[in-house]
Parts: structure tokens; sequence; C-alpha cells
């Protein structure tokens, strides 16, 4: 006999009966069927209680209908209150069949006559099947429903809004990232006079466009109305519920994810970068008009030193006045691009967190990995709003040519100058995107050029090569194409050096403070004039 068929043999017995001679009959009788049976014999209700509270449970209860002390029909109400679900079959000598629907009706699972127990061994096998099935399916009921709460945990945790639709609009189901994203509670999104149509129109209409086609839309951008009257900019993506219906109808899954970080985010950089355009440009046109400014400063100069009628002079003086007024003017918009603070100690590393801090909203959209390899002395002598922008410059860039899935390794390693005799910094970005043609690769530093169209302005890389010029760093960049069968990708390697004592930092005040002043001080007009 194998051991699954000798498992099945063994049969555990829980019989109340106060008769031993009816008790070794039952046995010899389950014997002679083939069963191996462990029986276990009990008279009281308290001697039953204590067998059903150890750990080995029977596999079937047989109980004596009529017993002096304890009966059949009190045994099986004491299995009852206990909630346990064991096999229960009645048997008796001589009852009437009245009784044995009875106790039919109260719970037990069938009634031998003690005269015909040729059917009890088929009754066992039965119910015991049975409580096996019930057993199994109650395990998979309850492993079910703690899947469901597991993932209705999951669901209500994830900072991605969720919203389950019917085709017309209603919402079935908001997770707590839609009511924080909304200001609605559940109980507002879910009452039926309210339809996506409250959140956006444009909503609506997309879900009307999803039913019409039944192909899954692109993800897309929408402006949702909060319940404060504010609205959100969000990024929406549909899809059906294939498994979900109400009422026949098939059920859409709404993702919102909330944009307003990364708008925020897109804006300071536009903003940062638009400033520094702003000085440049501001700079570059006070230093064109120094020149004739200087020019006509000296010729009022010379002319006043003659003599002159006093009409011509009062004239003479409320031109130098105005010239002095000129001047002032291009010293203030020279003062626009210069920075306010001196250059600080400045930790690399955290200032490359900072920035994947800022740009996290973008990673998180698109999927997009980012390594970290930061070995090197992260502590520079720098302008650390300028390096930022240099940072959020080139990781955007790396964003923008990996897209969907993508990696960003981040390297940084301590180096030495030779030429210039001095310890610095080697920071590299590189990506796996699609890469340059040695045509974009030639003039990507240059002002204005772009491959972005009217969503780019040109200033970026060559605003980061000033900033790292004016740092005394340098910048290069190695870039393959993206081929068929074989990925591309994109290396912007910066050098940066390690600034020592008082003397590197007045360089690099001095540096900062004449970017395009060639050998002169903006102050000689105003000492001229």
């Amino acid at each position: 006999m194998s051991a699954a068929n000798l498992e099945s043999n063994r049969l555990r017995v829980l019989l109340v009966e106060d008769n031993p001679d009816d008790a070794f009959l039952l046995e010899r009788h389950l014997r002679r069927n083939g069963f191996m049976p462990q029986m276990v014999r009990v008279e009281t209700a308290s001697d039953m209680l204590r067998r059903l509270e150890e750990d080995a449970l029977p596999d079937v209860i047989l109980a004596d209908y009529n017993l002096p002390s304890f009966s059949g029909p009190a045994a099986l109400k004491l299995l009852h209150s206990t909630g346990l679900d064991i096999p229960f079959i009645m048997f008796s000598g001589a009852v009437s069949e009245e009784t044995a629907v009875d106790a039919m009706r109260s719970g037990a699972h069938d009634y031998v006559s003690k005269q015909n127990l040729a059917r009890l061994v088929p009754a066992i096998q039965r119910e015991r099947n049975e409580a096996v099935t019930r057993r199994n399916r109650l395990a998979a009921e309850r492993a079910l429903k703690a899947s469901e709460a597991r993932f209705r945990s999951l669901v209500e945790a994830l900072p991605l809004g969720l919203l389950i639709s019917d085709p017309f609009g209603k919402i079935h189901y908001a997770n707590r990232a839609v009511e924080r994203l909304l200001g609605y509670s559940g109980s507002d999104l879910l009452t039926g006079a309210f339809t996506l149509t409250n959140i956006s129109p444009v909503l609506a209409e997309h879900l009307e466009s999803l039913i019409t086609s039944s192909v899954d839309s692109e993800p897309f951008e929408i402006s949702c109305s909060r319940l404060d009257g504010q609205s959100v900019d969000a990024l929406i993506g549909m899809s059906f519920l294939d498994s979900e219906s109400v009422n026949g109808d098939r059920q859409v899954a709404i993702f919102v994810a909330d944009l307003s970080l990364q708008k925020k985010s897109e804006e300071v950089i536009r903003r940062t970068e638009k400033l520094a355009v702003a000085g440049r440009l501001a700079a570059s046109i006070s230093h064109e008009i120094n020149n004739p400014l200087e020019a006509v400063t000296n010729c009022l100069y010379l002319v006043a030193q003659t003599n002159l009628p006093e009409d011509a002079r009062q004239y003479l003086d409320l031109a130098q006045k105005e010239l002095n007024r000129v001047s002032q003017i291009t010293v203030q918009t020279l003062r626009f691009y210069r920075a306010s603070t001196k250059p600080t100690d400045v930790d690399l590393h955290e200032l490359i967190e900072t920035v994947l801090a800022l740009l996290e909203p973008r990673f998180r959209q698109l999927d997009i990995q980012i390594v970290r390899d930061l070995r090197a002395e992260p502590t520079l002598l720098a302008h650390d709003g300028e390096l930022r922008q240099v940072l959020a410059n080139l990781i955007g860039n790396a964003i923008d040519a990996v897209g969907q899935g993508g990696r960003i390794t981040i390297r940084s390693r301590p180096t030495r100058d030779w030429k210039h005799d001095r310890r610095g910094v080697s920071l590299s970005i590189a990506d796996n995107g699609i890469g340059m043609e040695p045509s974009v690769r030639d003039h990507i530093f240059e002002a204005f050029f772009s491959t972005k169209g009217i969503t780019g302005t040109g200033l970026g890389l060559w605003i980061s090569r000033e900033i790292i010029t004016k740092h005394q760093g340098s910048i290069h960049v190695r870039s393959r194409q993206a081929t068929l069968g074989a990925r591309g990708g994109t290396i912007f390697r910066i050098l940066l050096p390690t600034h020592d004592g008082p003397a590197a930092l007045n360089h690099l005040v001095l540096h900062r403070e004449q970017p395009y002043l060639a050998d002169r001080d903006d102050s000689t007009i105003a000492q001229v004039s």
C-alpha cells in the first residue's frame, strides 16, 4: 500500500458512545471495510470538548442518538458552538424517520441505523471528501480575500491616482492619491451626481473616444478641477478592465499622475536659464554701450576745458549730468548679471542630489534608472547656483535623449590637471539614448543651436560651457548615434579644479566679476566724467 493510500485510509474517529461493545463493533466494521481507525470514545460533554481542543482533530464524529447523560443532539450542538467543520454522523438502534429528519435539520451530515451499518462507510467517505472540499474552498476564499486586501492596500498607498469608471463617466472607485490631488473625499467622488465631467470635460471626451474605439488611449495631459476651485495639471492614462463589469458594462481604469511638481521644476529650470541669458545679454549690451559712451564723455570733457559762453556751459553741464545717468544705468545693468555672493565651498555630490530630486518626477514618469557612482572628494570652491544650472541642463538633456526606460549614469572621480599642476574633480553624465550625429555634436556648444525645434532655446549648453569655463574648468562630449540593433549614447565630462587658499578665491571672484570686459573696469567712464 502506498503512503498516499495509507494516509487516506487512516481515520481519526471521535465516538460519542457509552457502550464499549458497540464501540468495538463499530471499529471492527470500519477495519473490515478498509479503514485504519484511531478511535477515541467519550461519554460526556466535557470529555468531548477536551478532545475537540486538541491539535489533532477527528476526521469524523459518530454519536449515539440516545445516551443516558449525553445525547447525540447535545453533542451536535456542542460541535456547532466550537465553530469547527467536522463531519457529524448520528446512529442509533431504532428511531423513527421523523427523528432522523429532525437530526439532519439540526445540522447532522447523516443518520445511520445500527441495524444498517453498511451505509456507514459510504457516508463517512462522502462526508470526509466534502469536508476536505469545504476546507479547501474556505482556504481559497480566505487567500483571495487576503490577496484583495493586500492589493487594495497597495493601490491605496500608491502615489499614482487611480479611478475606475463605467462607460458613462460614473466613478465606482477612487484611491487616496486621487482624493489628495482633487481635494474631494471618497464619498464625494462616488456619489452618482459626480462624474468625470466634474473633473475635466476633456477627460469625459477621452472616455467617450475610448469606448467608441475600444482601444487603450495614449497618455495625455489635462487640467483637472479641484474642490477649492484651483486647477492642477495631470497626466492621464486609460485602459479597459476586461474582468470587471457592472450591469454588463465594461469598466475603465483611469490612471492620474500629478504633474504639479514636474511643471514647477521645469518652470524653475526655464526661469533660471532665461535669467542667465538675460543677464549675459544685458552685460554684453552694456559693454558695447561703454565704448561710444566713453568717447562722448571724453569729448565733453575736452570741450569743458575751453572758454564757453555761459548758456553753452549750462547746456554742457546738463549733457554731462545726463551722461552720468547713462553711465549709472550701464553699471546697474552689468550688476544685473553679477552674483551678489562670493564663491563658497560647495559639496558637488550634495548638489547632484539636489538636481536629481528636482527632476525626480520626470524619472518616475519615464521609468528612467539613475546610476550613481560618486567617488571624488566632493568639496569645490564655486558658485553653487551656476553649477546647479549646469547639472540641470546636462541631466535634463539626458532625460530627453533616453526617453522611456532609459538609464543615466553619473560618475565622479578625483583627477589631476597636469598642465596646470592642480588637483580637480572629473564629473561625467552618461546616457544610453539616441546619441548625436557628428554634424550636431560639432555645434552643440554654440549659442542658439538647438535640435528641439521651438521647444528649445539653444542656449543651455552654451551657458553651461561658459559657466564651467568661468570656474576654470572644461567640458567635453563624446557621442555614438543609435543604429539598428545597437543603442547609442552620449557622455558629457566636466573637469573642475579643486581651489586651495584665498588666492584661488580672489581669482575666481575676479573671473566672475568680469565676464565680458576686455581690459578696463566699467567705472572708468564715471571717473572721467
